[in-house]
């Protein structure tokens, strides 16, 4: 495989992750990655607020009305009203009566949902060989490269195997949704859990897993994601599973994701930026996910870490 592949990065987001962005943004500029082209897919009511970064040497910014199918898009910003009308608790009701009784509908089609569709949609529709999905609450170092993300020896996959036993919550419905529509048999041990970005697609790879979903649907490959159980299913889940049951071993590599690293309280600002800071200055990690309660249910604001490492980067 050809350490010469076209490889663009990828980045769903919206207004409730802006402040995050910022941070990213800034610290893959000082990267490097920052040469490589920037697809950021906002959702379309928020596209103003992400209007500073249009002209972006480099960024290529749109939104999911570019993005998504016209009937997709249309239910997707219906569900975003109505989840925002009924809060995340009445919400998390409908989506239970969806799984139960197939209805309603829109909260199958809810931001979180819809960003997995446009992941998928543009990294297999853009012209690269790998799309790289980095999420906004990811902080990428000097250290990272594209090596990070290309092998000679089969499409790089990045895996943390555990035990099938040890599955729970999420997790376990992730995995056992995506293998039932992978048509997994006689499923391995062990499993990868590793649902983090940097997530790395190999476009050809992609095309052949979202085909198969169509072959035998006889329906298109978005249709069929939404037609699972509300928050049940997964895009890396997916393409994981397809990777690992209908896939020769000699395509891929199933890389350990060693060089991330990350943050889970983020209470303490001081604290944050002194771990960000020193996990900056070791050559072996790459990226630091700092991840982030853009739900509101935190009751900082992220600007206190988030500002003075931006204004770290700047200042070289």
């Amino acid at each position: 495989m050809s350490r010469l592949q076209r490889t663009v990065l990828i980045t769903p987001t919206w207004a409730g992750d802006f402040e995050h962005f910022r941070l990213m943004r800034a610290s893959l500029e000082h990267s490097g990655l920052s040469h490589l082209p920037h697809y950021v897919v906002v959702q379309h009511e928020d596209l103003e607020l992400f209007r500073e970064f249009a002209d972006t040497p480099g960024l290529h910014l749109l939104s999911t009305r570019d993005v998504l199918p016209p009937e997709v898009e249309a239910i997707r910003v219906r569900a975003r009203n109505l989840s925002s009308r009924f809060g995340r608790g009445l919400t998390k009701i409908f989506g239970s009566l969806k799984r139960l009784i197939s209805w309603p509908i829109w909260p199958s089609y809810t931001g979180w949902h819809t960003q997995q569709l446009c992941k998928l949609k543009l990294a297999s529709e853009l012209d690269c060989d790998l799309a790289v999905i980095i999420d906004s609450d990811v902080y990428v170092t000097p250290g990272a490269q594209v090596d990070d993300f290309v092998s000679t020896s089969g499409s790089v996959c990045f895996a943390d195997w555990k035990s099938r036993t040890d599955l729970k919550g999420k997790v376990a419905n992730w995995v056992a949704v995506s293998e039932a529509m992978a048509g997994a048999v006689n499923a391995d041990r062990k499993v990868n859990v590793y649902f983090d970005t940097p997530f790395v697609f190999d476009q050809r790879l992609l095309r052949a897993a979202l085909n198969f979903l169509e072959r035998g649907s006889r329906k298109r490959w978005w249709q069929v994601l939404l037609d699972q159980p509300p928050r049940r299913w997964s895009e890396f889940g997916y393409y994981k599973a397809f990777l690992a049951c209908q896939c020769d071993a000699s395509e891929v590599e199933w890389r350990n994701p060693v060089s991330s690293r990350y943050i889970f309280d983020t209470s303490d600002p001081e604290k944050v930026i002194h771990t960000v800071t020193s996990m900056r200055g070791d050559p072996s990690v790459h990226y630091i996910t700092i991840h982030s309660q853009a739900s509101g249910r935190e009751s900082w604001a992220p600007s206190a870490y988030i500002d003075p490492l931006i204004r770290q980067l700047q200042a070289g």
